[in-house]
């Protein structure tokens, strides 16, 4: 893949802490995989990382702010001017598709710490939550990124994997748009959801700078995903390859207004650990990707990636071919060597 250098310095800095969730018996690949699935979609958008150390300026001004008349004139302006901003989950997402009608708007606003998050609209899919936010951090950063916790019918998410992207909003400095697409399988879409989503830790980039805020963003609200589910529609699929001693056996296509992705089985041990694609073209001759984005247990899952823009509506078959390269045992750069893994395979979308 074009980017896939930047791809895994990306990944190799999202930070899933398993120690804060029951114990759960996870090989090397699934903590691995946990690692590698949170992906950048577009040029213009910047990356989630993980920061280290905090800036002690920044924190003491921020500080010397909470405890003014300023600070608090601060704050209320920045209520003020995040309420004023509307920013599609379509447009978060990178999609032309018309994504309304699926969504469940919330348009809830906290402030914390300076720190001002609308959480615009959330998406619920068969095994996915999507939501995306606003956030006015009051001051010019470069990037940001939250930690989260997330609890439905008052249950918590275990061992979820996530992808998501960040950007600027029409170039203000301040303003910044996060999507995040949280892997929660077994939904009942066909109910309301009782939601609580937790973000957590504001980390930031300043230049070469990095730092922290803490604090927490709460969100509560009721959601069903009743809409996209009668717009689904799925496939059997019939195809395996092999990777490094485990066989991937893609069993389902299921496609969505919002989701394009391929299910499957995961078996067999490993030695090596490796980041596997499925590449190729729609008939129309259009590129096509899907990447890994989640596994947990034997359940595996690849996502289409949009860099190449939506799926078209008129497309008749899609034809892909399983890619994979091996990935480091320690930190560091991915090998842009990807290999040929399997034979080509068509997949027919005739209905």
């Amino acid at each position: 893949m074009k980017d896939s250098k930047n791809v895994y310095e990306l990944l190799n800095h999202m930070d899933i802490d398993l120690e804060d969730y029951d114990k759960e018996v996870l090989n090397d690949m699934e903590k691995q995989s946990l690692k590698i699935n949170f992906r950048k979609h577009r040029k213009q958008r910047i990356s989630f990382k993980k920061f280290g150390t905090i800036a002690a300026v920044a924190v003491l001004t921020l500080g010397l702010l909470s405890h003014t008349n300023i600070g608090a004139s601060v704050y209320a302006a920045a209520q003020s001017k995040i309420s004023e901003i509307s920013y599609s989950i379509e447009k978060a997402l990178g999609t032309d598709r018309n994504l309304e009608p699926y969504a469940n708007v919330v348009n809830k606003t906290v402030e914390e710490n300076g720190i001002a998050v609308k959480l615009s609209d959330v998406i619920i899919d068969k095994d996915e939550l999507i939501f995306s936010t606003v956030v006015d951090v009051g001051k010019a950063v470069d990037g940001l990124r939250f930690d989260y916790d997330i609890f439905i019918d008052g249950k918590a998410l275990k061992s979820y994997g996530a992808t998501g992207s960040s950007g600027r909003i029409d170039n203000l400095e301040t303003m910044f748009f996060e999507t995040y697409a949280v892997h929660a399988k077994g939904i009942d879409l066909k109910e309301n959801l009782d939601i609580k989503i937790v973000l957590k830790d504001l980390n930031y980039s300043i230049c070469t700078s990095e730092g922290k805020i803490k604090g927490k963003w709460e969100f509560e609200f009721t959601a069903n995903g009743s809409e996209l589910m009668a717009n689904s529609h799925t496939l059997p699929m019939d195809y395996s390859f092999t990777v490094g001693g485990q066989k991937y056996s893609l069993e389902e296509y299921r496609c969505n207004p919002v989701n394009q992705k391929i299910f499957g089985k995961l078996k067999g041990k490993f030695k090596d650990r490796y980041s596997v694609d499925l590449r190729g073209h729609d008939n129309l001759g259009n590129e096509v990707t899907f990447f890994l984005t989640s596994v947990y247990g034997e359940d595996l899952i690849f996502k289409y990636e949009n860099i190449h823009g939506d799926l078209s509506d008129e497309i008749t078959s899609i034809t892909l071919t399983p890619y994979a390269a091996k990935l480091p045992e320690k930190s560091g750069k991915m090998s842009d060597d990807y290999k040929q893994v399997g034979e080509e395979f068509t997949i027919s979308l005739k209905k």
